[in-house]
């Protein structure tokens, strides 16, 4: 008499590997809701890593020196804290003017109401101090009013908002 060995394909509980391999695969979550968790316990993570340096940066004192006309991080850039610094921060020159900040919104503003930017440069000075104010309130009254949506009438300017893109 010839001992009969064991199938390899069938365990002992009598499934197939292939029944077992599929049970287990069945027990898994889906992969894409898996790597959904994954990124969701990553990005949390991520944020009270965040909270914490904050924290940690709102008790830390700035650094006043000369090195820089704010107060700055200490030891960060030309500041050598606690040692005086060997230079100072100097604008550099040729860069946009602090006055003319808003050039940009200016701009919007002024295309939306069919004014050119060049051609009408004397009419947009006149006009743009106070609209510009107006339109600085609308749009902290209003953030989704956007500027280039902004419309200058005898009472002074109106906005309105559009789902997508600019409107012409």
């Amino acid at each position: 008499m010839s001992k009969q060995l064991p199938d390899p394909s069938v365990s002992v509980t009598g499934k197939s590997s292939s029944d077992i391999f599929k049970d287990a695969w069945r027990m898994l979550p889906p992969l894409r809701q898996y790597w959904q968790e994954k990124n969701r316990e990553e990005r949390q993570a991520k944020a009270v890593q965040r909270v914490k340096q904050k924290a940690r940066d709102r008790r830390r004192k700035p650094c006043t020196c000369g090195a820089y006309p704010w107060p700055h991080r200490p030891c960060g850039g030309l500041c050598r804290y606690p040692e005086p610094p060997l230079e100072r921060w100097q604008a550099t020159p040729g860069r946009r003017a602090y006055r003319k900040r808003y050039a940009g919104i200016l701009r919007q503003i002024a295309r939306a109401n069919g004014l050119h930017p060049i051609r009408d440069r004397a009419a947009i000075e006149a006009l743009m101090p106070r609209t510009l104010a107006l339109a600085k309130e609308l749009h902290r009254q209003r953030p989704k009013y956007k500027y280039r949506n902004m419309e200058i009438t005898d009472r002074g300017i109106t906005g309105f908002w559009t789902t997508a893109g600019p409107t012409m």
